[in-house]
């Protein structure tokens, strides 16, 4: 055989795998039949893989990434995705949610936000009750997937992230009044007022409330009202 003819062989040969290769590729073999939703907390993976909006018996390597990235992201829920194959027939979507951390009223409705203001869901009763009511502040709008818009939002939600967890459990509502700035109505009936200002402000006097309520704890006294808008002389009433 000469040269040429051996350069033809190779050529066959090389196509011939080349096509075997394609086809297997393209084979029922690669067909997408799993999708792998990690790290849901309040989603569904049926709502998850609905979002992904991806065709019956497509084949792993046709499906976007990309584009079903931007689909999941879309969720108002959904804060950062990451999204991989899985050979041969696995999808992974990989999903870090949004934290709530209040809730607001709204036109008969409840508002759940994020630390960033972010509407993330809608709901007609005060279910998430392990959040605090925030409640004096006028809603301008309220759209699912936006944040919300309201003057006094900023500093709502910087007392909602910055709170002591030893407070923040015992809380049931944030309230703001123009008279009094933000005040805290606790489940054990005290009420608190951390007044108004920026958030270092308030944080500094959250500081001193949880000293003075974990002195109260000690003396085994329980305040009905506590005062710290002025930190080095705050106001305190308890039980006679």
């Amino acid at each position: 055989m000469d040269a040429r003819a051996k350069r033809l062989q190779y050529v066959f040969i090389l196509l011939l795998l080349a096509s075997a290769g394609f086809t297997f590729l393209r084979s029922p073999y690669f067909r997408v039949e799993h999708i792998d939703v990690r790290g849901l907390r309040g989603l569904s993976t049926e709502e998850v893989v609905v979002a992904c909006g991806l065709a019956e018996n497509e084949n792993i390597f046709d499906v976007d990434l990309q584009r079903i990235a931007s689909r999941v992201k879309a969720i108002p829920r959904v804060d950062k995705v990451l999204i991989s194959r899985h050979l041969p027939s696995t999808i992974v979507i990989k999903i870090e949610e949004r934290t709530p951390v209040a809730v607001l009223p709204y036109a008969g409705y409840f508002v759940e936000v994020d630390g960033c203001g972010m509407v993330i869901g809608l709901d007609e009763s005060y279910r998430a009750k392990e959040l605090p009511l925030l409640t004096g502040i006028t809603l301008r709008s309220v759209k699912v997937g936006y944040p919300v818009d309201a003057p006094e939002i900023a500093a709502a939600l910087a007392i909602a992230t910055t709170l002591p967890a030893s407070i923040l459990q015992q809380v049931s509502e944030i309230n703001f009044d123009s008279a009094h700035g933000f005040s805290l109505h606790m489940q054990s009936g005290t009420q608190a007022i951390l007044g108004s200002g920026g958030a270092v402000e308030l944080e500094s006097r959250a500081k001193v409330l949880e000293a003075l309520l974990a002195r109260l704890e000690q003396e085994g006294r329980h305040a009905t009202y506590i005062d710290v808008r002025f930190e080095k002389r705050p106001v305190v009433k308890t039980w006679r």
